[in-house]
C-alpha cells in the first residue's frame, strides 16, 4: 500500500517478491476476505484494504507513541511527582531544586504540598504521595525513611557583640532571650540538654514551630536563635550574623517513602538531585 507494488515493497522490506506475495496471501486467508484485486499484472487494494490500511496506521501511530513514551520514561522526561514536605521548606530550598529538575523536562509534572510532619506521614503511609520530607520520625509499618543530618547554626542580629565570634556556645548564650522550637520538639530537648550540660541559663523567650519565623525574628532583634543552615543561608540578607554552633546539635531530615510502593526513576533522580542540594547545609564527614 505504501510502496505502490510488490516489488517495491518487497525492496521497502529487504525480501524477495514472492515472500511479498505469500506474506499477502497468508493474510488474506486468516482474514477470509481479498486485500487486492490482481489486473494486468499488478495489485489493486480493495475497499475492504483501503479501511484496514487506516486502521494498520493508527495502529503503529499509537505503537510509536508507545516507543516514544518509553524512551521518556527510561530518560525520566515524562512522568509525575507527588511531593509532601515541611512549610519550611516549601519557601526556602525545595521550589529551586524542584525548578532545576522540571528544566529541560516538559512532560514531567509535580503536586508539592507542604504541611506539618504527622499529615506527611499520614499521606505518605496511605501512599498518597510518592515521597515525604519531614523531621521527628519514630517509625511505621508502612513507611521507609532515609534520615539526613543537618547542620545546625547561631543566629543573630549583624550588630549584636557575639557577632565577633566565630563560634557561639551554650555558656555565651546563657541569659540571651533565645527563640527556640515548641518545646515538645526533639530539637528544643537537644538544645536544653546542651545548655545545662554547659550550666548556662537556658533563656526562652519566644517558641516557635517554624525555623524561618526564627530567622525573621531574630532579624527584627527580638532574640538569637539556632536553626537549620539551610534556613539560616535563606534569610542571610536579612541582617543575620550566621556563626558556627558547638556542639553539634543536628536537625534531622527524614526523607519518607511509602514502603508498598515503588520509588519510579523519575522519584530516584529527583531525590539524588535533592540530596546534593543539601551537602552545603551537612556536618562535614570525620576524616
Amino acid at each position: 500500500m505504501i510502496a505502490g507494488g510488490v516489488t517495491q515493497a518487497g525492496d521497502l522490506l529487504r525480501i524477495s517478491q514472492p515472500a511479498v506475495s505469500r506474506l499477502i496471501t497468508n493474510l488474506e486467508q486468516t482474514l477470509k476476505f481479498p486485500l487486492f484485486e490482481r489486473r494486468q499484472g499488478r495489485l489493486h487494494p480493495t475497499p475492504e484494504a483501503d479501511f484496514l490500511f487506516g486502521e494498520v496506521n493508527r495502529a503503529i501511530a499509537s505503537l510509536d507513541h508507545i516507543s516514544k513514551i518509553s524512551d521518556d520514561i527510561r530518560n525520566r522526561k515524562t512522568g509525575h511527582l507527588r511531593i509532601a514536605c515541611l512549610p519550611g521548606f516549601a519557601t526556602s530550598l525545595l521550589p529551586r531544586v524542584i525548578a532545576e529538575f522540571l528544566e529541560g523536562r516538559p512532560d514531567v509534572t509535580v503536586s508539592f504540598q507542604p504541611r506539618s510532619s504527622a499529615r506527611v506521614r499520614e499521606w505518605i503511609a496511605a501512599q498518597q504521595y510518592d515521597i515525604g520530607i519531614a523531621d521527628e520520625f519514630e517509625g511505621h509499618s508502612a513507611i521507609t525513611c532515609d534520615s539526613i543530618s543537618v547542620r545546625s547554626v547561631c543566629i543573630l542580629p549583624e550588630n549584636h557583640p557575639l557577632a565577633r565570634n566565630a563560634e557561639i556556645t551554650p555558656t555565651d548564650l546563657s541569659g540571651e532571650s533565645l527563640i527556640t522550637p515548641n518545646r515538645d520538639h526533639s530539637f528544643y530537648r537537644s538544645l536544653e540538654e546542651a545548655f545545662d550540660k554547659a550550666g548556662a541559663d537556658f533563656a526562652g523567650r519566644v517558641e516557635t514551630r517554624q525555623f524561618a519565623t526564627a530567622c525573621i525574628m531574630v532579624s527584627q532583634g527580638l532574640g538569637v536563635a539556632i536553626v537549620s543552615s539551610i534556613d539560616a543561608e535563606e534569610y542571610a540578607e536579612n541582617g543575620l550574623a550566621i556563626r558556627h554552633f558547638a556542639p553539634a546539635i543536628p536537625f534531622n531530615l527524614d526523607l519518607l517513602y511509602p514502603v508498598y510502593h515503588p520509588r519510579s526513576l523519575l522519584l530516584r533522580d529527583f531525590v539524588d538531585r535533592f540530596k546534593t542540594s543539601l551537602q552545603p547545609f551537612l556536618y562535614e564527614a570525620a576524616p
